[in-house]
């Protein structure tokens, strides 16, 4: 019974020793005492079938110094993640101590409406490019605009003047941010016949 009382006492000894309950001051503070808080911003959902999606997750709590992955296995210095397709992530930031914590990213899909040619994009060129002395036969305008094969070839030229702005030409009655939506939204569907 004394060697089961004396090797009880011995245990407990251990156990404090190793704990460091020996009164000495020599305990850590624990870097991981303040919990690892994510927050996400600039949450920006993809187009329908791009990989344009993204967001920010910064961090805060832990040691500081964090660091950010979206697969768990690569991590970057920025919390900007790019590039992103539609669907759901697992952001983890860690910091300089080892301190983590994964929050859910959604990242929704817009879906592009089908713009039409025919009934959306050329009467809004007829009714403001195809005017006289500009994009018709005999005027100033490098090509005529009668129909999909005058337009076409050159969509994308007609987006980025369109976008900027800078066609039609001053003087003449500019675009409203919905045809000027339209037009692009044709171009990025892929400038279709339809």
């Amino acid at each position: 019974m004394k060697t089961k009382t004396i090797l009880s006492l011995l245990i407990i000894a251990l156990i404090s020793f190793a704990c460091g309950s020996d009164g000495g001051g020599d305990e850590q503070p624990d870097p991981c005492a303040t919990p690892v808080t994510i927050n996400i911003s600039n949450n920006l959902n993809a187009t329908s079938g791009q990989s344009d999606g993204a967001f920010i997750a910064s961090a805060t709590g832990g040691s500081g110094g964090f660091e950010f992955s979206i697969d768990g296995s690569t991590f970057q210095s920025s919390g900007t993640f790019m590039g992103l397709a539609a669907g759901n992530y697992t952001v983890t930031a860690r910091g300089t101590s080892g301190c983590s914590n994964t929050a859910q990213v959604t990242i929704g899909e817009n879906n592009v409406t089908q713009v039409s040619f025919s009934a959306d994009v050329l009467p809004i060129m007829t009714l403001r490019c195809a005017t006289s002395g500009c994009h018709v036969s005999g005027g100033s305008a490098p090509f005529v605009i009668e129909g999909f094969g005058d337009v076409q070839p050159r969509a994308a030229a007609i987006k980025a003047r369109v976008a900027g702005r800078t066609m039609p030409p001053a003087g003449a009655t500019a675009l409203s941010d919905a045809q000027i939506d339209v037009i692009v939204a044709w171009v990025d569907g892929g400038a279709q016949d339809n």
